[in-house]
């Protein structure tokens, strides 16, 4: 096949020379070897795992977080948030009991820090905190104790009747 000077020139141009062609074998070879770098060195980061570990006495208590039921007591549940949480515990035989806690926050979690340790910490950052919750155990009423009761307060609204219209002034019977 002949080619003329013309068509030999337009091939050269569109081909990359061999100098060109190592050149570029290099750059490929840098540019590989970082990304494997940085895959290596941002595959171990976690972030931060935080974690609320919920115990009763007596254990085996329902427990309720944020209205949410969530399980029986000794329980552990994820949280994303430092804040305040509304927690529940009821059993059979025990007096509901509802109590607040608030998740600190621990230093590596302060705003601009917290970007760091989220996303740039080799490892996993660990906030485990804890809470525990005592159970009273219901009181039994006696039943005469409890007639006696809604006898005194039956008559105390007798004695005491309210009238419902007017500004909260006791009327005479």
């Amino acid at each position: 096949m002949i080619m003329s000077q013309a068509g030999m020139a337009f091939i050269g141009e569109v081909l990359p020379s061999k100098l060109d062609m190592a050149r570029l074998g290099r750059r490929a070879v840098v540019v590989t070897a970082l990304c494997s770098c940085l895959i290596a060195v941002f595959s171990g980061c976690n972030g931060v795992r935080r974690r609320l570990t919920i115990t009763s006495e007596p254990s085996g208590a329902i427990v309720y977080l944020n209205n949410k039921e969530i399980g029986k007591t000794p329980i552990s549940q994820n949280f994303l948030y430092s804040g305040t949480y509304n927690i529940k515990c009821c059993k059979e035989g025990y007096e509901m009991k509802e109590t607040y806690y608030k998740a600190g926050c621990p230093w590596y979690l302060y705003p601009g820090i917290d970007f760091f340790s989220e996303n740039f910490t080799p490892g996993e950052l660990r906030d485990e905190q804890s809470c525990h919750i005592v159970l009273e155990q219901k009181r039994e009423i006696p039943e005469n104790e409890l007639y006696e009761k809604a006898s005194r307060l039956r008559e105390e609204v007798h004695n005491n009747s309210v009238d419902r219209y007017s500004t909260g002034q006791k009327t005479a019977p």
